[in-house]
This record gives C-alpha cells, structure tokens and sequence, in this order.
C-alpha cells in the first residue's frame, strides 16, 4: 500500500500533470497517425468542426498561433483534401474555412478517439471530483496562459 502525505506540494502536482500530458499525448498521436495528420493538423480540424463558420483569423485566435502559422496549416489541410476555403459572405478579403467530407470523417473519428479516451481516463471519477478538476485544470490553464510573454506575429 503507498503511503500518501497529508498535503502535496507542487512539484508533486507537476510530476502527476506530466504523467498524465504523457498519456494524453500517446493517445491523440496514436489517434492521429491513423489519418497521416499531425496534432496540429487534428487540432485544426477539430477546431473547426466544432465551431464553424469559422474565417482563418478564426482559427489562428481559436489555435493561439499567428495568422502566418494558421495560413500554412489551412494549406496543408487544403492539399491533403481535409479542408476548404469558401469565400466570405461580406468580406472579400476573408473566407471562411470549412471541412471537406474527408476532414468530417477524419475529425468524427477523432473525436470519438477522445470520448473514448475521456470515459477511459475520468470512470470512477465522481462528480464532484471532475468538477474541482476542471476548475482547477481551467485555473491552471488561464494562469499559465496569462503568464506567457506576448511575442508579435
């Protein structure tokens, strides 16, 4: 039986999150290498199905990566049949990104992959402990975010 401390201290609770961003990483590149994407790429398509219309600047905001980096990853995604550029409705200069019934399909089973992962992870898990997990991952988030010096794009 392991012998648990009365109060963990941080580095305890980073060396569990590290564990854990471990085998969620497995997990989303293992379900990724099925289709030939990327993360990146899988986090684009997921992005976008789950949030459409959706204009590039959309996704670069949505992404947290500059309108240069998007530009190349909707490219990427274009070549591969994943997804399209439509023309924006009231701006010429905009389009609008959308899936290709390729890049559904390819992001549908993607996203199943990380039900399933999730009923996997969180089963047993009572609620109110789920609950004070994701507020404190989602505190954990913002703070971090926030923390992160600004560079230009």
């Amino acid at each position: 039986m392991s012998v648990h401390p009365e109060h963990y201290d941080v580095g305890d609770a980073l060396a569990r999150a590290y564990v854990l961003a471990e085998h969620l990483s497995t997990s989303l590149q293992s379900g990724t290498r099925l289709f030939g994407l990327t993360t990146a790429r899988t986090r684009a398509l997921l992005c976008v199905l789950e949030n459409p219309p959706m204009t590039q600047r959309d996704l670069a905001a949505a992404l947290r990566c500059s309108k240069r980096q998007v530009t190349a990853l909707v490219d990427a995604l274009e070549e591969s049949g994943h997804l399209r550029r439509d023309p924006h409705p009231r701006d010429r200069r905009a389009h609008i990104v959308a899936l290709t019934e390729r890049g559904r399909s390819h992001a549908d089973r993607v996203r199943q992959l990380r039900a399933d992962t999730a009923r996997r992870l969180f089963d047993g898990v009572a609620p109110r402990d789920l609950d004070a997990f994701v507020r404190v991952t989602d505190r954990l988030i913002d703070h971090y975010a926030n923390s992160i010096p600004r560079t230009g794009e």
